[in-house]
């Protein structure tokens, strides 16, 4: 059994093996040393003054923590790769102690990563040795008036006769104060289009434009004499990170400073998305960690009625599910990771599975804290805990520009591969928490394309359960998946007579949605399913989790079934509806693994 994948509390490093195998890895003691020495208090008081953490800048410059985990190897000039099991376990356990510092790094890797993505080797060389100085970077794409909207982005980019001009404003950028470089997206005039083309300042929001507008370029703050000096826009979390909106008034740079354009510029945002996003999922388990760990504390000293609350029933069965959703959120997310180091121009499964969890594993968080604020009451509204700026925190990530929403849409465009066009063929991928692959870098992730999702090809749909099947939980969740396919049949036959027919734009829109919620479950499961399996957690803390899936995917058929509007679908969706199985002696292996008893 692989004791790394159950909930870890760093802040209790002599007493569990679990984090000292975390920290073999120098980075990882470099940077909990840093906060363990700080204390929960002083983070508590810099996050009410809200300023910039200057001290951990220079300190993780020094040990160049931020470039031993974005430099590829092609230009560490101290022996590092790009290693994704690395990363992950630094932001789970940079966001345990700290997300608003983890934030500078979750925005450094957004920045770097269009340059890295691109054909420029000057501007990379630069970038890499900038970070290996304790540089940060800033992704510059999001604007006030669009948000993520890409094709409505207004940011102008006018050729010149030695180069370009740039002009316009970003809003909500990350370390956008103390930046390196930041790499901004921009839109160049507008070819010729046909007659009846949406032309400059009259496209809509959400109306084609040509890929061949975008342009991504490097723009170093510190020497444009364009770049006007970013103000902080106040958050409701991470309030001593740097989150702010600055303008570009006529930036000339060189064709030297231009990261790509067209076609792999619209590759670098969504790659650099897909990847750099994928990784807040480890934030939200960090965060989660820490939240459980104070409220255990907590609950176990607070004596009510003559005993510690944390034996009342109620109490213990609410730590107990908190606990499981949180393993459940590891589990996954550290299967997903495996898919990323495989992936290769003929594997892409993982855009489905990093899409699952930008959208599933943060909103399992906010479920966790939600759970847990049940228990601890007024005592996590106190502004000396971490669990104060935990509630904070966890919900900004699956909220920020509705990223949830646009990722279960996102997982729509695989749904006919997963279920009616699998490959028996398709290996399945070895594991990096269990050592069975190595941690090499992973070239192709550096020039992935979008597109062609429906090419995308996966494994049996049901494959990942039968190594667990004996479980009587699994077995129900398989009974709600095969009528949930079956659901799908009548579903698509219908959709396409409603779509020659003409249907409300809405309805379809709120029924993609409570789709993608489905079909996101059950891939939740399915990754669940294969780690459970691979790290050997005991039947007990399976049928435990997937009595959780059996609800979740209840929960979701039954909003489904308020959407769709034929009878018989309504039906069917009944039968994905289930009741799971509460074994007793899985909360006595519970108590016992947490120590509750």
């Amino acid at each position: 059994m692989n004791e790394l994948i159950f909930p870890t509390f760093f802040d209790e490093p002599k007493a569990n093996p679990a984090v000292q195998e975390y920290e073999k890895d120098m980075t990882a003691r470099k940077l909990a040393d840093f906060f363990r020495k700080k204390g929960v208090a002083q983070l508590k008081e810099e996050d009410d003054q809200g300023n910039w953490y200057e001290d951990w800048i220079q300190y993780q410059g020094r040990h160049r923590i931020y470039s031993s985990l974005l430099a590829p190897a092609r230009y560490s000039s101290f022996g590092c790769h790009f290693d994704l099991l690395k990363i992950a376990r630094l932001l789970e356990i940079f966001s345990y102690f700290s997300p608003a510092h983890a934030y500078s790094l979750q925005v450094s890797f957004l920045g770097i990563f269009p340059i890295l993505m691109s054909g420029n080797e000057s501007l990379q060389k630069e970038a890499i040795s900038a970070l290996e100085k304790g540089g940060l970077f800033a992704f510059g794409v999001s604007e006030q008036e669009h948000g993520s909207d890409l094709y409505s982005n207004s940011f102008r980019v006018t050729p010149e006769k030695n180069g370009f001009r740039g002009h316009g404003s970003k809003y909500y950028i990350g370390n956008s104060n103390a930046a390196s470089m930041i790499s901004i997206l921009g839109r160049l005039p507008e070819k010729k289009l046909p007659p009846g083309s949406a032309r400059s300042g009259e496209a809509r929001s959400g109306e084609a434009r040509s890929k061949d507008e975008f342009i991504f370029f490097a723009l170093r703050p510190e020497s444009s004499k364009g770049f006007k000096k970013a103000k902080k826009i106040p958050t409701l979390g991470v309030r001593t990170a740097f989150v702010g909106g600055f303008e570009v008034q006529e930036h000339s740079f060189p064709q030297e400073d231009v990261i790509s354009v067209g076609n792999r510029a619209w590759d670098a945002i969504f790659g650099t998305v897909n990847i750099g996003k994928f990784f807040l999922g480890y934030g939200s388990v960090g965060i989660c960690q820490h939240a459980l760990s104070e409220a255990r504390k907590h609950l176990q000293s607070r004596v009510l009625y003559g005993k510690p609350v944390i034996q009342m029933p109620h109490i213990e069965l609410l730590i107990i599910q908190a606990w499981i959703r949180l393993l459940a959120m590891k589990l996954y997310a550290y299967r997903a990771i495996d898919y990323l180091q495989t992936a290769k121009i003929h594997d892409r499964r993982y855009l489905l599975f990093n899409s699952v969890q930008k959208a599933k594993v943060s909103t399992q968080g906010v479920q966790v804290m939600e759970t847990l604020c049940e228990c601890v009451g007024a005592r996590g509204f106190e502004r000396v805990t971490y669990f104060e700026c935990a509630l904070r925190d966890a919900q900004m990530i699956p909220g920020l520009e509705g990223s949830t929403h646009i990722n279960y849409g996102l997982t729509l465009q695989f749904l006919r591969g997963y279920f009616f066009n699998s490959d028996s063929s398709i290996p399945v991928p070895a594991s990096l928490i269990q050592g069975t692959t190595e941690r090499s870098e992973n070239e192709y992730l550096f020039k992935a394309q979008t597109g062609g999702a429906s090419q995308v090809r996966f494994a049996p749909y049901l494959r990942a359960f039968e190594n667990i099947r004996s479980v009587s939980n699994v077995q129900i969740l398989i009974g709600q998946v095969k009528a949930f396919r079956l659901f799908l049949i009548s579903y698509f036959a219908e959709n396409k007579l409603r779509q020659t027919l003409g249907g409300s734009a809405q309805a379809e829109a709120e029924a993609a949605m409570a789709l993608g919620k489905c079909f996101s479950t059950i891939v939740y499961a399915q990754l669940i399913a294969e780690n459970a399996k691979i790290t050997e957690i005991p039947h007990e803390a399976i049928s435990l989790i997937f009595q959780q899936m059996i609800e979740d995917l209840s929960e979701n058929a039954l909003a489904l079934g308020t959407i769709v509007g034929s009878a018989i679908q309504r039906r069917l969706l009944d039968r994905v509806i289930a009741f799971p199985r509460a074994v007793k002696n899985d909360l006595v292996w519970a108590r016992k693994k947490m120590g509750l008893c």
